[in-house]
């Protein structure tokens, strides 16, 4: 059996004094496509940024690709996609700009871009198509082509692990199954990914497994369910018109996010 991507072993998060998470036991290996399922607040968001090192654990472990996470340095084989926020805000970035920040994992900050790189970048943006789009400013962008924009950022190092934040939430209908698209050729090549969802939607097809958190716990480790029950425990289904805001968690910063800070600044 291949060596799991992350593995949390008694996982328990506190943030601001409130417990978070209690009693983690995750693994998640090679290939596969994982879906974090739960109602606001259940915890699923912090969940997987315990995973990557986003939030600090306070009890267990935390490993990615069998090395503990304070010593973890290969951040270029994972790929963050955070929920969407204000991926365009106040910053008059381009998008090629903004998925070329993605490359700095690999790169560093100080070494010019090779030509290794602008081509990864260029593919990247084509792995979204929105190669018409590389020269605009993201702000102009709709809420899904953003979305897409931080899909391509994450993709520019070439992880082999992707996790994304609700990266339906707040994208329209089309922009859903664009991005449902993506992320099938995505996973036709290999990748392994991690969705924190409110319900799977255009996504059901791809889903090979589930986990379901209910108050900071794992409910729910499994294949998806054929019809499942709201994951709050009201016992009604998901439908996909229905509107669910995410849940909100505080930023903190990773060696996945400062390097995109940095540049942004400049």
């Amino acid at each position: 059996m291949s060596d799991p991507l992350i593995e949390i072993r008694d996982g328990a998060v506190e943030l601001g004094g409130r417990p978070v998470l209690r009693g983690i036991d995750l693994t998640v290996g090679p290939g596969e496509v994982l879906a974090v399922l739960g109602a606001n607040g259940s915890g699923k968001s912090t969940l997987v940024r315990a995973a990557l090192g986003l939030v600090p654990t306070c009890r267990g472990s935390a490993q990615l690709y069998g090395v503990p996470l304070a010593s973890f340095r290969d951040w270029h084989r994972v790929g963050f996609v955070p929920q969407r926020g204000s991926s365009g805000g106040g910053v008059p970035a381009s998008v090629r700009e903004v998925v070329a920040s993605g490359r700095l994992s690999r790169r560093g900050l100080l070494r010019p871009a090779s030509k290794a790189d602008r081509a990864a970048v260029d593919d990247a943006i084509a792995a979204v198509g929105l190669s018409d789009r590389a020269h605009d400013a993201v702000s102009t962008l709709s809420g899904g082509q953003q979305q897409r924009v931080l899909v391509a950022r994450a993709l520019a190092s070439g992880p082999e692990l992707i996790v994304l934040d609700e990266p339906m939430a707040g994208v329209d209908a089309p922009s859903q199954e664009q991005l449902a698209a993506t992320l099938r050729t995505l996973v036709d090549r290999g990748a392994t990914l991690v969705l924190v969802l409110h319900e799977l939607g255009p996504l059901a097809d791809l889903i090979g497994r589930t986990v379901v958190m209910r108050d900071g716990r794992v409910a729910y480790d499994g294949p998806p369910l054929a019809a499942f029950a709201d994951a709050d425990g009201h016992g009604h289904e998901h439908h996909p018109d229905q509107d669910h805001r995410p849940a909100h968690v505080p930023g903190m910063a990773s060696p996945l996010e400062r390097a995109t800070r940095r540049e942004n600044r400049a």
